[in-house]
C-alpha cells in the first residue's frame, strides 16, 4: 500500500472523529489497545456504544472518497470494560478482554467487488458469546489472553489464580474448557488490597507462546520465566509439565528486576529472542537457548542468556500513579522491531541481532568465525510518541506490513498518528488457514447442560457487583464520659469507615453504574438498528408487494396476448393452407375421401330406403293383424303354418338388414 494512505488519507477518515468521545472516558494511566489490524482491515473497538468499527483500507486507497466505516455490532456485547483486543491469525475472529472477562466474535462474510462485511451495510450484526462467563467474571482476574499457536479454534487465558485456562470455541454448544493448568499456588489472603503472592511477586503477569510450537513462556512478577508444554490432547489425565524458574545468565541479585509485567518473543527457529519488560520501562533482550549442564546441552531444559538491557528515557509526574499489572505493553511489529508502549509514550526498538544470529546459524565453519564477531549487534530504540503529562488511556498499536513498514497509534484524543520504523530486512509470514478439528461432540442432553450453565443473566452480574467483601459495623458508644473516644480515635474511626464506604459500597456503585450503563447504551445502539432494519424490511416488503401486482397484471396480459396469437397463428396456418396448391398425397386423399363420402351417400340412401321398407313392412304386419282380428277367422294349420314361416323368413331378412345397416354406419362413422 502507498505510504500517503497512513500519512494523509486514513488520520483524516471519519471514524475518528466518531471515536473521540469514545476514547476520552479512558482517563488515567492504565493502558488500552483497542486497535487491531488483520488482512488489511482496522478493527477499532467503541466503548460507548459496545461494537466495532472497521474500515477497508485496501478500498480506501482504491477509493478515498467513498469508503465510509462499517459498524460491527454485536448480538451479545461485553458486560464488562474492554481493555484489549487480539485477533486471530486467519482473520475471522476477535477477542475483546478486560479484568472482568473475554467476548469472542466471529466475524461475517466479506462479499461484494468491494470485499466489505455483508456488502457494505453500515451497521453489520455479528455473532459473539462470552467466554466462561460465570467463572471469569467472579473468580479471578483476566490478565492475558492468547490464540493457541497451533490452532485457530484454541484460545488461552492467563488468569489471576495462577493458571492458564485452555478453551476450544469451534463446538456446537459454545466454547468449553478443554483443560486448566496450574502454574503456581493459588492466592488466598490479600494484605493492602492486593494478594500476598502478588506482594511478593509470585504470581503469573504474563505469558506468550514460542512461534510454530505448543510452548509457553509465562513471566512472574518477580522476574522468573517459565515454560510449560500446552498440547491440544485433552484425553490425557496429567497435568502439563512446568519447567522452570528457567536459569538466567549471567546471574544477578535482582533476578533483572522485581516488578516485570510483560513479555514477548521475536523470530523463528532456533533463533528466538525473549523480551521482558518491567515496571519501570526497563527492557531486557535475552536469547532462548538449550540448558547446559556439565559441559553438555540439555535438549529437555532451556536457558535465557541476557543480551542487553535497555532503560527507556521517560520522564513520569510524581503524581502519576501505577496501580495496574500492566504499566508497559509490548507489540512485535516485524520480525526483528516492537514497540512498546507505556504511560508516556511509545518506543519502537530495532532488533539487528536477530539478522545477524540468522546468518551466523545459516554460515559454514570458514565464515561462522568472521560473523560471530558482528552478533553482538545494539539495539536502537526510538521515542515515536510522549504522551503529554505523562498520562492518558485509551492508545492501541498496530504494525502494517508493506513496502514501508509503519506504526499506527491511537492517541487518546482520537487522532490517528503513523511512525516509520526501522528499514531492517522484513520477512513476509503468509497466514495459512488451519482446518478446524472435528472433535467428537458430546450427548445434545449434556451440551445443553453445559450451556445452560454457562448463561450468566444481568441480574446476575449487577448482584456480583454490588456484592460486599466487608461492610461497616455498627457503632455503639457508651454514655460516659470517661469512655468516649479521643479525637485521634475518632478520627481513625471516621477514616477507616470513609476508605470502607468508599471501596466496598461507593465504588461498587460507580462500576454498577457504569455496567448499566454500558447495558443501556448497548440496548439502544440495538433497538435504534432493530428500528431501522425493521423500517427497512417494510419499505422492501411493500415494494415487492407492489411489485408482485404489477408482475401479475404483466403476466395476465402476456397470457391474453399469447392466447390472440396463438389465434392469429392458426387462423394464418389455415389460410395458407387453403391458398397452397394440394400435392399428389393430399390430392390422393381427397380423392379417397370423396369416394368414401359418396359410398357413405348412397349407403345412407338405402338404409332410408331399408328403413322405409320395413316400416311398410311392419305397417302391413299391423294391419293384418287388425283385419285377422276383424274377421275372427280360424285358419287351418297349413295356412298357420305358411304364415308363421313368412313371418319367420321376413323377420329375418329384417334383422339381417338392421345388422348389415349398423355394421356399414360403423364403417362409414355415421351417428
Amino acid at each position: 500500500m502507498d505510504s500517503k494512505l497512513y500519512d494523509t488519507i486514513l488520520p483524516k477518515h471519519k471514524i475518528f472523529e466518531d471515536l473521540k468521545e469514545s476514547l476520552q472516558e479512558n482517563t488515567g494511566a492504565k493502558l488500552y489497545n483497542f486497535m487491531e489490524l488483520r488482512d488489511d482491515v482496522l478493527y477499532i473497538w467503541n466503548s460507548l456504544e459496545n461494537c466495532l468499527f472497521c474500515l477497508n483500507l485496501k478500498h480506501l486507497e482504491e477509493h478515498p472518497d467513498d469508503t465510509p466505516y462499517q459498524r460491527l455490532q454485536l448480538l451479545s456485547p461485553p458486560e464488562f470494560s474492554v481493555e484489549r483486543m487480539v485477533g486471530s491469525a486467519c482473520g475471522s475472529r476477535l477477542c475483546v478482554y478486560g479484568g472482568r472477562g473475554a467476548t469472542l466474535v466471529d466475524l461475517p462474510a466479506r462479499w461484494g467487488r468491494a470485499g466489505l462485511f455483508d456488502n457494505g451495510n453500515h451497521t453489520v450484526l455479528c455473532k459473539s458469546v462470552s467466554l466462561d462467563e460465570r467463572f471469569l467474571f467472579s473468580q479471578g482476574e483476566v490478565r492475558r489472553v492468547h490464540w493457541h499457536p497451533s490452532s485457530l479454534s484454541h484460545i488461552l487465558v492467563l488468569m489471576s489464580d495462577n493458571s492458564i485456562r485452555l478453551y476450544n470455541i469451534a463446538l456446537k454448544s459454545g466454547p468449553k474448557l478443554i483443560k486448566s493448568i496450574p502454574i503456581g499456588l493459588k492466592p488466598s489472603s490479600q494484605l493492602a488490597g492486593r494478594t500476598i503472592l502478588d506482594s511478593l511477586g509470585d504470581t503469573a503477569v504474563d505469558f506468550t507462546p514460542l512461534p510454530n510450537t505448543d510452548s509457553l513462556l509465562i513471566l512472574r512478577g518477580d522476574g522468573e520465566v517459565y515454560m510449560v508444554q500446552c498440547t491440544l490432547d485433552s484425553k490425557s489425565p496429567l497435568q502439563p509439565r512446568l519447567w522452570g524458574p528457567l536459569p538466567i545468565y549471567p546471574p544477578a541479585d535482582d533476578n533483572y528486576g522485581s516488578e516485570s509485567c510483560s513479555i514477548c518473543v521475536l523470530g523463528t527457529g532456533d533463533t528466538l529472542l525473549v523480551v521482558i519488560a518491567t515496571c519501570s520501562a526497563t527492557l531486557y533482550h535475552c536469547l532462548l537457548l538449550p540448558a547446559q549442564s556439565d559441559d553438555v546441552i540439555d535438549r529437555n531444559g532451556y536457558a535465557l542468556y541476557v543480551v542487553e538491557s535497555v532503560e527507556l528515557n521517560i520522564n513520569v509526574s510524581d503524581d502519576a500513579e501505577f496501580p495496574h499489572s500492566y504499566p508497559v505493553h509490548l507489540y512485535p511489529c516485524t520480525s526483528n522491531t516492537y514497540a512498546c508502549v507505556h504511560v508516556c509514550g511509545v518506543h519502537t526498538v530495532s532488533l539487528p541481532i536477530l539478522d545477524k544470529l540468522k546468518e551466523y546459524v545459516a554460515a559454514d565453519e570458514a565464515s561462522a568465525e568472521r560473523l560471530a564477531c558482528g552478533v553482538c549487534a545494539h539495539s536502537s530504540a526510538q521515542h515515536a510518541v510522549r504522551w503529554r503529562g505523562g498520562a492518558g488511556g485509551g492508545r492501541g498499536a498496530a504494525a502494517v506490513r508493506g513496502a514501508r513498514p509503519l506504526l499506527l497509534l491511537l492517541a487518546p484524543g482520537g487522532a490517528l498518528l503513523t511512525r516509520s520504523l526501522e528499514p531492517y530486512e522484513l520477512e513476509e509470514k503468509l497466514y495459512r488457514e488451519i482446518q478446524l478439528r472435528n472433535t467428537n461432540l458430546e450427548p445434545d442432553d449434556l451440551n445443553n447442560l453445559l450451556k445452560e450453565k454457562q448463561k450468566l443473566s444481568f441480574v446476575t452480574i449487577i448482584q456480583e457487583i454490588l456484592s460486599r467483601e466487608a461492610s461497616q459495623p455498627l457503632l455503639h458508644l457508651s454514655n460516659t464520659a470517661a469512655d468516649q473516644p479521643s479525637p485521634k480515635e475518632c478520627l481513625e474511626l471516621v477514616t477507616q469507615a470513609t476508605i470502607l464506604l468508599r471501596k466496598e459500597y461507593m465504588g461498587r456503585q460507580a462500576r454498577a453504574a457504569s455496567a448499566l450503563a454500558r447495558k443501556s447504551a448497548a440496548l439502544a445502539a440495538l433497538a435504534k438498528n432493530f428500528v431501522i432494519w425493521r423500517n427497512n424490511i417494510s419499505v422492501e416488503m411493500e415494494s415487492i408487494a407492489q411489485r408482485g401486482r404489477r408482475l401479475q397484471q404483466t403476466c395476465a396480459l402476456a397470457q391474453q396476448q399469447q392466447e390472440d396469437l396463438k389465434q392469429r397463428c392458426s387462423a394464418v396456418s389455415r389460410r395458407l393452407r387453403a391458398g397452397s396448391a394440394a400435392c399428389g398425397g393430399e390430392r390422393a386423399l381427397a380423392a379417397e375421401l370423396q369416394r368414401y363420402g359418396r359410398a357413405a351417400a348412397a349407403l345412407q340412401q338405402q338404409i332410408h330406403a331399408l328403413a322405409a321398407h320395413a316400416r311398410h313392412r311392419a305397417d302391413e304386419l299391423r294391419r293384418w293383424h287388425e283385419e285377422y282380428k276383424q274377421k275372427q277367422t280360424a285358419l287351418g294349420k297349413t295356412h298357420s303354418d305358411t304364415i308363421s314361416s313368412v313371418l319367420q323368413q321376413q323377420t329375418s331378412q329384417i334383422s339381417s338388414l338392421i345388422e348389415e345397416t349398423k355394421l356399414l354406419k360403423d364403417q362409414l362413422s355415421i351417428v
